[in-house]
């Protein structure tokens, strides 16, 4: 009876030991480990794992400006690992660099814990394009003295079927890539959706048709479009013609005579006929037969002049036209740019130039600049008070100093000008002929425009 008794008190005094032990607390969920790939091309897979001992599930998201663009969830785990892989979408226009993968594991309850890495991602390095239709495909080549907004293109040039449909298909080492859809304005990669690009009664002797891995915009040859230059009687009164072009469209005038046309709009190919090179809609063809050029500007659905405009969050509300004003030596087509028979002023409005629109946000404008060269954008061609930003990424664009812009109330606000000030006697000079200058303006956030500046001085401006 002892022998229990004591039995009893030593199992009653390890309880009571147990008892005053402070209590243990669960694990913290955490992430202890993670392998992921430094840097993958845009239509990769992206292999994972996460080592969270704890977690219920682990989601991997790759995020680029705190938008989601793909993710995975893996909810079965061994050993704590959590092993998966992400798409990398490849998408119009999705530009390289780096982007943010969030992994995020969970627990049982309403534990998480979460870590943000970097990768770097880009566009495959293509070895071969091709257009693929039925069983045959045609060959693309890629342009080797591109521009820079060119220079993700692929064209053929040569003779063509009657009729073509089809996708496009591209390798890039071992992977196979595919670019189809319902038409040329909703291209999608890994679609083999078979897009029509034409059909005509006749093969096509010469013709040119391409694509950009990037941008996914598709070319090829339209039946040349008629457009009858309308006449002016009295430099006045210039006579103007309302004329739809569609993009890619092959353009022949016909009582053109010696007039220049705007190299921003219209592509001289050589034989007589032009290539329109903007956005396709309605556009105002204008005979200045004072300057020596046809004007070309750019119309909206109800017949006014185009616009372009942003709200106040910076969403862009109208993306049609931006106009470019300037003082006498604005050099568009040429330092002629001055009426004859009547009285000059600087700056006026109604003579603004039209930048051609020649992708969804990049807005172009070739001019000639002379010494004191100044100018700025505008939302519409008529409002003074409707200027067109302060606020440009230049990085690009150091070309000569001709690419200075001031914002103060002393020289204007938002003015392209020369050197470090109009009146500045170190300012860079150019020569008398002047300099061609490309701008291209990325208004992807109108905010923030990005503004690229090519010397073309070999470019056509009369």
């Amino acid at each position: 009876m002892k022998r229990i008794f004591n039995y009893l008190l030593v199992a009653a005094s390890l309880v009571w030991a147990a008892s005053c032990q402070p209590a243990q607390e669960p694990a913290k969920l955490e992430i202890s480990a993670y392998t992921l790939a430094e840097s993958a091309e845009f239509g990769d897979n992206v292999d994972f794992t996460v080592t969270a001992a704890e977690a219920a599930n682990v989601t991997v998201a790759l995020i680029k400006d705190g938008k989601q663009l793909s993710s995975a969830t893996v909810r079965e785990a061994q050993a704590g690992v959590f092993a998966g892989a992400f798409d990398v979408p490849y998408t119009k226009n999705i530009a390289d660099g780096e982007y943010d993968v969030m992994i995020m594991a969970m627990g049982s309850g309403s534990d998480r814990a979460e870590q943000t890495v970097k990768i770097g991602l880009s566009h495959p390095e293509f070895t071969s394009v091709a257009f693929v239709y039925g069983s045959e495909k045609i060959e693309l080549f890629k342009s080797v003295a591109a521009s820079p907004l060119e220079e993700n293109k692929w064209s053929y040039t040569g003779e063509l079927p009657a009729a073509l449909e089809g996708y496009f298909e591209a390798k890039a080492g071992e992977k196979t890539y595919t670019f189809g859809g319902a038409n040329i304005d909703n291209v999608e990669y890994g679609s083999t959706d078979v897009m029509e690009l034409y059909s005509y009664e006749a093969a096509i002797p010469q013709g040119t048709i391409s694509f950009d891995v990037v941008s996914f915009q598709v070319k090829f040859p339209l039946e040349a479009l008629w457009v009858a230059v309308p006449e002016t009687v009295d430099a006045a009164y210039p006579g103007t013609a309302e004329v739809d072009f569609k993009k890619g469209q092959v353009v022949a005038f016909t009582g053109l005579g010696d007039l220049w046309v705007d190299v921003d709009f219209f592509e001289n190919n050589g034989d007589g006929t032009y290539t329109f090179r903007a956005e396709g809609g309605r556009y105002r063809l204008t005979n200045q037969s004072d300057w020596g050029s046809l004007r070309t500007e750019r119309l909206s659905a109800n017949g006014d002049l185009g616009k372009f405009g942003w709200d106040e969050s910076g969403n862009i509300t109208v993306n049609e036209a931006i106009w470019c004003c300037g003082n006498y030596n604005f050099g568009k087509p040429d330092q002629r740019a001055i009426r004859d028979g009547r009285v000059f002023s600087d700056w006026e409005t109604y003579d603004s130039y039209c930048m051609a629109k020649i992708d969804d946000y990049k807005y172009q404008l070739t001019v000639r600049v002379y010494n004191l060269a100044s100018y700025k954008f505008f939302c519409t061609k008529l409002d003074w008070g409707d200027i067109y930003g302060t606020q440009y990424d230049m990085t690009n664009s150091n070309l000569n100093g001709c690419t200075n812009i001031y914002a103060n109330f002393l020289v204007g606000n938002g003015n392209f000008q020369q050197g470090t000030g109009m009146t500045d006697p170190n300012a860079i000079m150019y020569p008398e002929e002047g300099i061609v200058i490309r701008f291209t303006f990325d208004v992807t956030n109108p905010q923030a425009i990005v503004v690229l500046a090519e010397n073309v001085t070999d470019q056509n401006l009369m």
